[in-house]
């Protein structure tokens, strides 16, 4: 029986109107999924694997520089060594570094704490330590590279975050000598700041 204003037809409409949006819906999560990094030699889909719905126990399928920086060279690695990355941003690291943030624990274990940047990279942003550089804005004198720098030295401190060969303290050196344009990934490829902003992001979550 058809209630009194409300036709079968309209009825289909609604029920076509929801699937659609349903359609959206699902198309948008799959897109968000994936994010291509489009730039100089890194083109390459990061593949989000979320393994635990815990916050501080999710990880992300992830790669070494080499790979990202080769298309075919990244589908085998990923096939055959299945790397995971539990690396946190620099938002993470800045909050962290609060001693009254709850994440705190996670900055103490890494060491974080009065160290300069110029003693782990070897140059750059004088005087200034990770805490600092991670509170800086913009991307005046690399800023945004300094700060995902500084994130991902310190998820290196954390065990298990990032797989030795995905990278090591010497790789994110070499980053940011390499910062200008002359960071070589790979044979024949080079990457500037932005290049290696887009990759260090591929592995955290």
């Amino acid at each position: 029986m058809n209630m009194p204003g409300h036709s079968v037809g309209s009825e289909v409409s609604e029920t076509q109107a929801t699937d659609a949006v349903t359609v959206e819906v699902s198309a948008l999560k799959q897109q968000t999924r994936r994010r291509f990094i489009r730039g100089a030699g890194l083109a390459v889909p990061v593949i989000m694997t979320v393994q635990s719905p815990s916050a501080l126990a999710t990880w992300k399928q992830c790669f070494a520089p080499s790979a990202a920086a080769s298309i075919a060279l990244l589908h085998s690695r990923l096939d055959r060594e299945k790397l995971t990355c539990a690396g946190r941003s620099p938002g993470f690291w800045k909050r962290a570094a609060n001693p009254t943030h709850p994440n705190h624990g996670f900055w103490l274990s890494a060491g974080g704490e009065g160290v300069l940047f110029s003693s782990v990279f070897g140059s750059g942003f004088d005087g200034k330590t990770l805490k600092q550089v991670l509170n800086t804005t913009g991307n005046a004198n690399f800023a945004a590279l300094g700060r995902h720098l500084a994130a991902s030295y310190l998820n290196l401190k954390i065990a298990g975050w990032i797989p030795p060969t995905v990278f090591t303290q010497s790789d994110l050196v070499e980053m940011w000598n390499g910062r200008t344009g002359s960071y070589e990934p790979t044979a024949g490829v080079t990457w500037g700041a932005g290049q290696i902003v887009d990759y260090l992001k591929t592995t955290m979550l």
